[in-house]
Parts: structure tokens; C-alpha cells; sequence
């Protein structure tokens, strides 16, 4: 099981996180409280906010992987 901990997973995950940092930073209001069009309708942030946590868990997790937290 060793050969899928070859180092990768540090570099994945780490494009992974600034991925997922930078699209929260693109669907935070820029002034006000007006929120961007894609998240404006009941229940968006469900729709929008459930796969980005999943991106930060994953990213996250192939950190760990790649650390050797997780074995």
C-alpha cells in the first residue's frame, strides 16, 4: 500500500486548499451585504457550501496522507 504515498498527495492537497480558499474569497460580498448572483437563491449556500466542505475535507485529508498522519 505504500506505492499511493509517493509524495503527491502533499501537492494535490495543497492546490486542493488554495483552490477552495480562493473560491470562498471570489463568493464573499466585495462591499455591503449584497451576495454574488450564483449564491443569492433559498438554499444556495446548501447547494454551493456541502461540495466546498467536502473540497476542504479532502484536501485536508491528502495532507495528512502526504505528512504521514494518516498511514
Amino acid at each position: 500500500m505504500n506505492w499511493l504515498v509517493a509524495g503527491s498527495e502533499i501537492l494535490a492537497g495543497l492546490i486542493l486548499f488554495a483552490g477552495a480558499i480562493a473560491l470562498v474569497m471570489f463568493l464573499r460580498p466585495r462591499e455591503g451585504l449584497q451576495e454574488r448572483l450564483i449564491v443569492s437563491f433559498p438554499g444556495a449556500w446548501i447547494v454551493v457550501g456541502l461540495p466546498l466542505t467536502c473540497l476542504f475535507g479532502i484536501s485536508i485529508a491528502l495532507l495528512a496522507i502526504g505528512f504521514g498522519i494518516l498511514h
